[in-house]
């Protein structure tokens, strides 16, 4: 069978043609004015995005992992620091902490909804705790505001924003209750580019100035520094194409509500355990993440067979990834976490999946469930 006949976890090819008109012609225009680094469209988007979000700044940078380490440059943090955060996320999450120096120093989750147990993080501040960077994981809010109450004030908090692009809590978007926010455009996001981007918002002009120096090497202009930062930029095709989705990632998000709507009212609720989304939650399901409450390999190569990708985030936790071995921590000290690696997998999502494919996915599971596991 050829690729056309797979049913993919996340198929970017069907985007590109329902925008293709549009994102032609803002890439054409990039062309044409010679201009690809720090000019017109990255400032169009910036504005354009930051207004979305409802911050003040937003400072494109090359990728989501660059801006989470500017963002901890920002804020002084580094060589002897601790940076709390969750075991369940994103490789980047951590190498970011690491990169500056800083230690990473891990909470568990909690097993409804995935996200860190902020009830718990007071239980692991000390004197060197600097921040807190809490993961909106996919798609899910942590709520921000009730960590921030949580905590002292002269810890920062950072958000992990990089799954969740249009995802509220209490009508507020992510990104946008703590000091920082950190959004990836990486191609597979809500809000993807072709190619590696980011961006971090704030409503701290200082920070923002900041950011804008870092991710410039600290210049003030071509002949001046005055920090060292790095060369981190989003550009201006990649800028130029997420002003054209931008305009409809509401759209392309509630498309994803509806799709998992049907994976949740459709699919056998007793072989699976669904994350839960708090009432006062819009997720924008950057990832349809279920616990299977079986056998998942079997289940992954049943799909497989019938010509369903499926993926698994995340298959070990941070905190016993080898190249973490030095941070001292073993197994059983984050249960939670260390059992939903073990029992999660996440099922073909993404805005454009027709019915009939959906169906498809939805009736060959139930069929799995009623043929091995009853």
């Amino acid at each position: 069978m050829g690729k056309d006949t797979i049913i993919w976890r996340c198929d970017l090819r069907v985007q590109y043609k329902k925008y293709k008109k549009e994102i032609d012609a803002a890439i054409k225009k990039v062309l044409k004015t010679g201009q690809y680094i720090l000019a017109e469209e990255l400032s169009a988007f910036e504005k354009d995005f930051a207004e979305y979000i409802g911050s003040k700044y937003s400072v494109g940078v090359g990728n989501a992992t660059d801006g989470l380490i500017l963002s901890l440059k920002a804020l002084e943090i580094g060589q002897g620091d601790e940076v709390i955060t969750t075991p369940f996320t994103a490789i980047p999450t951590v190498s970011a902490i690491i990169a500056t120096g800083a230690k990473p120093v891990f909470v568990d989750i909690d097993e409804k909804t995935f996200l860190i147990n902020i009830e718990r993080v007071t239980d692991f501040i000390t004197s060197k705790t600097k921040a807190i960077i809490p993961v909106h994981i996919f798609g899910n809010v942590v709520d921000v505001k009730r960590l921030r109450s949580l905590i002292p004030e002269n810890i920062s908090i950072i958000e992990d924003a990089a799954q969740s692009h249009g995802s509220k809590i209490n009508g507020k978007h992510t990104g946008n209750m703590g000091d920082i926010g950190v959004f990836s455009f990486y191609p597979t996001k809500n809000l993807g580019g072709y190619g590696d981007g980011g961006t971090v918002v704030t409503n701290n002009q200082e920070i923002a100035r900041e950011i804008k120096l870092l991710r410039m090497y600290g210049m003030t202009d071509k002949d001046h520094i005055v920090i060292n930062g790095i060369n981190s930029r989003l550009d201006e095709l990649q800028s130029a194409v997420l002003s054209v989705k931008l305009k409809y990632l509401d759209e392309m998000n509630e498309l994803r509500n509806k799709i998992a709507d049907k994976y949740r009212t459709e699919l056998d609720n007793q072989y699976f355990t669904f994350q839960y989304i708090p009432d006062n939650v819009f997720c924008n399901y950057h990832l349809f993440t279920a616990r299977v409450n079986g056998d998942r390999n079997k289940l992954i190569n049943y799909l497989e067979r019938k010509k369903i990708q499926t993926n698994v985030y995340y298959m070990i936790p941070l905190h016993l990834q080898e190249a973490n071995k030095f941070l001292g921590y073993n197994k059983g000290d984050f249960p939670t976490a260390e059992k939903l690696c073990s029992q999660i997998i996440a099922l073909p999502m993404y805005p454009e999946l027709t019915t009939q494919k959906l169906e498809k996915i939805i009736t060959t599971i139930n069929e799995f469930v009623r043929k091995y596991q009853k």
